[in-house]
């Protein structure tokens, strides 16, 4: 892997370009003056400063950079993942885990939130991307999630608690490591041999006692959640965000708009683990798991959108054949489930960032915000799909920092 660049302390200018009007849901004319990270100044024209390194993108699309608020950023996709963790050496998983990292960001993706990582290797990889050791997205991470003994997770990306007390200590714990995020286990899932996704696991005072503790300390919780009863004792224990959200009914749809609970959705992972099968070498007991779950997932997803759930995008990368930097499948995903192109995009930017409570710092083509931005060929509105063409990304610029361009520079400005 390419080490991180030195950073480029001049001025970036982005000149001839439209950017991604998240209030208008459209595209408007508009150069970028970026400095120290952020951007400075949006325009018609604007000029260079002096020194300034100036890109031509005319006749581009900028849109900010793409946030993915559900990835196990330390997983492969592979099929074989929960057999291979186990027997890999730490230090080989840290490894893999940065390259990793690097993919997402250079599919242009320049912020995740990781929601459970075997031996918290999540935060010590958002600590190394943090001080420029590495170079990835910005990242939310969880540590281990918090299951009951025997749930979804335990063995693999979370620790077991039993009780209101036990599962309050360990979410202190994933804080004292270092957590930014809270991850907590409502039901069973797909990948959990023995566990159905239809059974509730943490009781509502259980989880209401892991939001306590996170929300004190100023940190979003997101449940994983499938099964009817599961999510609706975490809508009512006060989760930020449901992940999954597979059997909703219409009271858990009445509760989330009434709390203001995102869904994330994750649709991509039982999409591809159903449909790719044991012929990619996916175990026989996940893919009859994933057909169990598809159908309702997508009528559940298709009513919420529709009764106005506030969506943001996560893809559960790292689940067998969801691979690192192929994120964008899940915008696809949900323009095809009822979000029109332009809700989809704002899921993966500004309504991520409102919900990981970072709408202050990104999420937005904005002056004052991190110069955090994506510059396309063509038109996502028209054509959502470009997202997913990496040879269509002509550049990804993080904090100011120019990752990936192949943009042609204008002389002159130097």
């Amino acid at each position: 892997m390419t080490a991180p660049p030195n950073p480029d302390t001049r001025p970036l200018v982005l000149i001839g370009g439209t950017v991604f009007d998240d209030d208008a849901r459209t595209f408007r004319r508009a150069d970028a003056v970026c400095r120290e990270g952020r951007i400075e100044a949006l325009a018609e024209s604007v000029t260079a400063p002096q020194g300034a390194l100036a890109i031509d993108c005319s006749g581009k699309y900028l849109l900010p950079g793409l946030i993915d608020c559900h990835v196990h950023i330390t997983g492969s996709g592979d099929p074989t993942e929960l057999n291979t963790a186990n027997t890999t050496p730490l230090a080989t998983r840290a490894w893999r885990a940065a390259r990793y990292a690097e993919q997402t960001l250079m599919a242009g993706f320049t912020t995740v939130r990781d929601l459970g990582a075997a031996d918290q290797l999540n935060i010590h990889l958002a600590s190394a991307i943090e001080s420029g050791l590495l170079r990835g997205p910005r990242m939310l991470a969880a540590g281990l999630g918090v299951t009951m003994t025997g749930g979804h997770g335990s063995g693999f990306i979370a620790t077991e608690a039993d009780g209101p007390d036990a599962v309050r200590k360990a979410v202190r714990q994933q804080l004292r490591a270092g957590a930014t995020a809270i991850k907590l286990f409502a039901s069973g899932g797909v990948m959990t041999p023995g566990v159905d996704p239809r059974s509730p696991s943490f009781t509502e005072d259980e989880l209401r006692a892991g939001v306590e503790e996170a929300h004190k300390a100023f940190r979003i919780v997101g449940a994983h959640a499938q099964a009817t009863e599961g999510v609706k004792n975490a809508i009512r224990a006060g989760v930020d965000s449901i992940e999954h959200g597979v059997w909703l009914d219409d009271e858990a749809i009445h509760l989330m708009c009434e709390r203001g609970t995102y869904l994330v959705a994750t649709f991509t992972a039982p999409w591809q683990i159903a449909h790719r099968g044991t012929e990619a070498g996916i175990p026989a007991f996940m893919v009859a798991k994933g057909w169990q779950v598809l159908d309702s997932h997508e009528q559940s997803i298709r009513a919420a959108i529709k009764a106005g759930v506030r969506m943001a995008m996560g893809t559960d990368q790292g689940t067998p054949m969801n691979h690192p930097g192929e994120n964008a499948q899940e915008i696809i995903r949900l323009a095809a489930l009822g979000l029109s192109p332009a809700a989809a995009l704002l899921a993966s930017t500004a309504w991520a960032a409102e919900l990981l409570r970072i709408s202050d710092r990104t999420g937005r083509i904005r002056p004052g915000l991190a110069a955090d931005l994506l510059v396309l060929d063509t038109d996502p509105l028209a054509d959502i799909g470009v997202l997913a063409n990496q040879s269509a990304i002509r550049a990804v610029i993080q904090a100011g920092a120019i990752v990936r361009s192949s943009l042609p520079e204008i002389e002159g400005n130097t």
